[in-house]
């Protein structure tokens, strides 16, 4: 895991709260895009940081959470 997705760990719960069922981009440990499709947010942040990779996810709603526990 790199430092990108630990911050994405260290983050969840605010991430759930404000980005629910939308996609993230995650650079340098700060979110650097935000959408609806997980390849919207890979092309912006390769765009502003075309040396790195970033951590890309779509951040789960609380209803989706629920039925994984």
């Amino acid at each position: 895991m790199d430092k990108d997705d630990l911050w994405i760990v260290e983050h969840f719960t605010d991430l759930v709260t404000k980005y629910a069922g939308k996609a993230i981009a995650v650079v340098n440990e700060q979110l650097v895009a935000v959408g609806e499709t997980e390849v919207e947010v890979e092309a912006i942040a390769k765009q502003k940081y075309p040396e790195k990779i970033p951590s890309v996810l779509t951040v789960p709603r609380e209803e989706d959470m629920a039925c994984l526990l």
